[in-house]
């Protein structure tokens, strides 16, 4: 079933400072059910205690969250920001409030779950901050997709060189604006947020972003037909060899194949990516380093003009 990408918003603006419709908050190595913290907390939602995410400072000066009972002024402790991460269930919740399948209370079972399913595509692949600014950028990258945050810092979160965070793209406010996320631990949704929302959230960390494709449109027939096969790629002295296949697969090569009418093997490309398709334009995005190629039909020469990454030009010539 394709995401019902309006619903999976929706869900999260409706959830974003509460906990789930589920009933439960994951933590780092354990889950909590929050009708049963209501008894063990004597909370009844009948007396008018509200479950909740609230912010506050720390004792060191940094914001902090923590997940609470809140009647009035009265509070009672669910679980404070020590342990808090339910980034993956909120996300997964959302999902599924807009179709999808997807149950995982964990970041790296989460971003694993996407990247195998057959109407996603992983744009970039733990890329750095700029690399992702530009695939987003394209406009490819949508409401409802995803981002999984691979901490690199040994200082970052937890400690720990892994992913660490996980969070739905929500869009742009503006056109210069980098764009917008949403998510729990901490809690944030755009343009309500009291917080930092913009997609990159701090530094220390490398960026995968994962696309859902079920609404990408269908490729034209000619588009298919011009842009599948072998393709010699120049970019001033660089000569390069890419095999673009017709269901949206790309692959880069150095040297030219021995024959055009068989495909390079994954195993031998040097790099991977994928093409999309828009208003006779096409979009070819590398995976390993979220590099950027905008390929225009060039009517004269039977071939096309490239620019990467939006300052080198290169020229693509069928084999």
């Amino acid at each position: 079933m394709s995401l019902d990408r309006a619903k999976a918003i929706a869900f999260a603006r409706k959830h974003w400072t509460i906990p789930c419709d589920d009933g439960l908050l994951c933590l780092d190595n354990d889950v909590l059910t929050i009708a049963h913290k209501r008894r063990e907390l004597r909370a009844p939602a009948a007396e008018g205690w509200e479950a909740m995410f609230v912010r506050y400072t720390d004792v060191t000066g940094a914001i902090s969250e923590k997940a609470v009972f809140r009647k009035g002024t009265e509070e009672k402790l669910i679980n404070d920001w020590a342990g808090l991460a339910d980034c993956a269930h909120f996300l997964s919740r959302c999902l599924q409030a807009g179709g999808v399948n997807v149950n995982q209370r964990g970041v790296h079972g989460l971003v694993m779950a996407l990247q195998e399913r057959a109407d996603t595509r992983t744009l970039c692949d733990r890329v750095d901050r700029e690399a992702a600014q530009r695939v987003i950028d394209t406009g490819i990258f949508k409401n409802g997709d995803m981002l999984g945050y691979f901490n690199v810092s040994p200082h970052g979160d937890y400690g720990q060189i892994r992913y660490t965070h996980s969070t739905m793209f929500a869009g742009k406010l503006d056109p210069d604006d980098p764009g917008r996320i949403t998510c729990h631990s901490m809690s944030r949704f755009p343009g309500l947020s009291d917080i930092e929302d913009r997609w990159f959230l701090k530094d220390g960390y490398k960026y995968t972003l994962i696309h859902f494709t079920s609404d990408d449109g269908v490729v034209g027939a000619t588009t298919a037909r011009t842009i599948a096969g072998w393709w010699k790629v120049t970019f001033g002295s660089e000569t390069l060899f890419y095999d673009v296949l017709s269901d949206g697969r790309t692959r880069m090569a150095r040297t030219a194949p021995k024959t055009t009418t068989s495909p390079l093997p994954e195993a031998a490309a040097i790099a991977s990516g994928h093409w999309f398709e828009r208003a006779g334009v096409v979009t070819l995005i590398w995976r390993r380093t979220g590099t950027v190629e905008i390929w225009t039909r060039d009517p004269a020469s039977g071939g096309f003009t490239i620019q990467r990454n939006s300052h080198l030009s290169g020229r693509a010539e069928h084999l």
